[in-house]
Order: C-alpha cells, then sequence, then structure tokens
C-alpha cells in the first residue's frame, strides 16, 4: 500500500532502489560458481569445499553464463 500523496515518479524509484538492494544482498555460492563441484580431501582427513560470498546479482550473471564473474564479497574454504 503506498501512501496517497506518493508520485507515480516517487514509485518507480523506490521499486529501482528496491531492486538495487535485494541485487546487492550476499548469496553463499559453494565453489564460486553455481551448480559446481570442487570438494577435495583436506588435512586429518577432511572433506573441504572453497566457497565465495558475493552479490545476489552476480550469481544470477554466472549461473547465466555458467562461469566465474570474479567479483565476491569474501571467500573462503569450509572443512568438514
Amino acid at each position: 500500500m503506498n501512501h496517497p500523496s506518493m508520485s507515480t515518479r516517487g514509485r518507480r524509484w523506490a521499486f529501482v532502489f528496491g531492486v538495487l538492494i535485494a541485487l546487492a544482498l550476499p548469496k553463499h555460492v559453494e565453489c564460486g560458481v553455481p551448480d559446481a563441484s570442487c570438494t577435495y580431501t583436506g588435512s586429518f582427513h577432511t572433506q573441504c569445499t572453497s566457497y565465495e560470498v558475493e552479490p545476489f546479482g552476480f550469481y544470477l550473471l554466472e549461473k547465466l553464463f555458467d562461469r566465474d564473474v570474479g567479483f565476491a564479497y569474501t571467500t573462503g574454504e569450509s572443512c568438514r
């Protein structure tokens, strides 16, 4: 529900701003590329997987092009 005094132009800007915020939200991606497999054996016989935390917009681009775009908020390894 919108405020009655909000103009059409204001609604458009609010929509654009909301979409940009949604595309910047962080997404945890195993192996750095969606739908990839990169498990290896680490020290003490643990299974390790690399990961990236990247913006949701970049995740969608990687899913579309099926390759790593090369931008992430952070990277690392998780071992179990």
